[in-house]
This record gives structure tokens, C-alpha cells and sequence, in this order.
């Protein structure tokens, strides 16, 4: 079945948080939602280190295993305009409407990225449609320039961000969600023994 959960902090130190296995993928939707405002309270680990807030933090073991996607990056095989709700990228993609994709920037500007919700894709064609229409230019063709530029295809990549396990924040004034993850080193003072957890 679906799962959903609502938290305003998750810490992970001792135990784990751990959603389908490398032989046993979880195939339903999960969701895990973190809320709160932006001044809310925060968690503090300890004098020196305070998290913030709306967050998932770990220190220990964190591992999801959701449904497999048959592509999660491919390239464009035809310029998309500016303007475009239309683009063409591989054929046979297990693409369905509703899903996100996003197209990272081929120009200068590293900010020239669009993110658009799949209308309609077209498995014999490689045809994706969206209705928000591009913000930016994105270049591509149908062969790759590898063999031009020492290795490197310079079409425009398209990433499919959807996946069915999902961790997202709740939009309250614009905070979004965190995750931190990291190490911890405690020490014993009467053995003067340090430990990595």
C-alpha cells in the first residue's frame, strides 16, 4: 500500500530509517512530508551545531530502495526553444503524465535549467509534451558531439526527477525542506578513546 508520513524532524542517530531493499524495491508511492515555518524552532545537536529546522538529520543509517526508472538521464535530439511545450529525447522511456523532468542549461548561464511536469510522451517517438513552456534554450541533435569535443556530448541532458518514494517539504513562505547527514565523533573522557558512529 501507500505510505505517507508528516514530520517536523526526523533524526536518525541510533536506529534507521530504511524503506525497501536492494532485492525487495518498495513499488508503492511513498511520501515523506516535513513542515514548519521558517521560525520555528530549530534542533540544536549541541553548543555549536544547530540544524534549523524542517529536517530529516542523520548521523547513522539512511537507505530507500524505490521502484526502478528504465531511463534517469538521457539527451536531447533536437534543439528546444524557448517558448517550446515540446521536446525530443529517447525513445522507449517508461515516462508517464504527471511525471517531472528537468533540462539543465547548455549556455552559459548556469541558472538555465527548466522543470516541467510530462503531459503526453510518445514511446515510438521519443515526443514529450508539457503545457509550461520552456523558460530557456536548450540545444541538442540527434548524434552525439563525443567524437568532436575529446569525449564530451554536449547536447542538453534531460534528468526524470520523479520517483515513487518522495521526501519534500511543505511549502510554507517559500522554507523548503532539509536534509543534513554527516558523521559524529564522541569522545569518552575517561578513556580518552574517540569514536566514529
Amino acid at each position: 500500500m501507500d505510505i505517507s508520513f508528516r514530520a517536523k524532524h526526523v533524526f536518525v542517530r541510533a536506529g534507521e530509517l530504511i524503506i525497501g531493499s536492494k532485492e525487495a524495491p518498495y513499488l508503492h508511492n511513498g511520501t515523506i512530508t516535513l513542515y514548519g515555518e521558517k521560525d520555528a524552532k530549530a534542533i540544536v545537536y549541541d553548543n555549536a551545531i544547530e540544524a534549523g529546522n524542517k529536517l530529516i538529520a542523520n548521523v547513522n543509517k539512511i537507505r530507500m530502495y524505490g521502484k526502478q526508472r528504465s531511463h534517469t538521464l538521457v539527451r536531447l535530439l533536437h534543439p528546444a526553444l524557448k517558448g517550446a511545450t515540446e521536446i525530443l529525447i529517447e525513445k522507449g522511456m517508461d515516462l508517464v503524465p504527471g511525471d517531472r523532468i528537468a533540462l539543465l542549461p547548455t549556455s552559459y548561464e548556469n541558472t538555465a535549467s527548466d522543470d516541467v511536469t510530462v503531459s503526453t510522451y510518445d514511446n515510438a517517438t521519443g515526443s514529450a509534451t508539457f503545457v509550461t513552456p520552456l523558460a530557456f534554450y536548450h540545444w541538442g541533435r540527434q548524434d552525439s558531439t563525443a567524437l568532436e569535443y575529446n569525449g564530451v556530448d554536449m547536447r542538453g541532458e534531460v534528468i526524470v526527477l520523479s520517483r515513487n518514494i518522495r521526501i519534500q517539504g511543505e511549502d510554507i513562505e517559500s522554507w523548503g525542506a532539509q536534509i543534513v547527514t554527516s558523521d559524529t565523533v564522541e569522545f569518552d573522557p575517561i578513556t580518552g578513546n574517540m569514536t566514529m558512529r
